[in-house]
């Protein structure tokens, strides 16, 4: 793989694919995988910017969801494997409900709802990927699962759809502090759930 890199004629894609044509690999889940984590990179960068809280995001969740469930889909269709993906999803909505109470929120006197995640949806982030991981590789362990890409993507996808639609409720909330600037708030404890 590292003497792919070295040819500087050709991109490093052009060659993993090239490589991998004859069938000696497998091109579209090593793809996958980098597209699922920059992707996945892109999402955690944004979790921690100030952003308004807009209806637009859900077109994001329903094409990560939609990806999720392009054929063969997102589990094998067997008794082990959908259990372990309800699991999994039941995982994905768990936390996408939790990231979305820790993440303060405040109103913009232009009438604008902005959330920012902190440390607490930094480490419910880390949480939701180690526990998918776990639930994969122990689905992978005691059924023979194949890891499944789509599966992630799915993942992700209910998720942030779970995340948010808790935050849309949450920016109803006539209570919510107004600031002056879609800044962070300062420090301190939340005024509105």
């Amino acid at each position: 793989m590292l003497s792919l890199l070295a040819h500087g004629s050709v991109a490093p894609t052009a060659q993993l694919a090239a490589v991998h044509a004859d069938g000696s690999g497998d091109f579209a889940v090593v793809f996958n995988t980098v597209l699922v984590v920059g992707i996945t990179v892109g999402v955690l960068i944004t979790q921690f910017t100030a952003r308004e809280v807009r209806p637009q995001m859900y077109i994001w969740c329903a094409l990560l969801v939609a990806r999720g469930c392009v054929p063969p889909g997102p589990s094998e269709a067997t008794a082990g494997g959908i259990g372990f993906l309800v699991l999994a999803l039941a995982v994905s909505v768990v936390f996408g409900a939790l990231r979305a109470r820790s993440m303060p929120m405040w109103r913009t006197p232009a009438g604008k709802v902005i959330r920012k995640g902190g440390m607490g949806t930094m480490w419910l982030w880390l949480a939701t990927i180690a526990a998918r991981l776990v639930v994969g590789a122990i689905a992978h362990v005691t059924t023979g699962e194949p890891i499944n890409v789509n599966a992630l993507w799915l993942g992700m996808g209910v998720t942030l759809l779970v995340q948010q639609y808790f935050l849309g409720l949450r920016a109803k909330d006539s209570a919510l502090p107004v600031r002056e600037t879609a800044a962070t708030p300062a420090a301190g404890p939340r005024t509105s759930e």
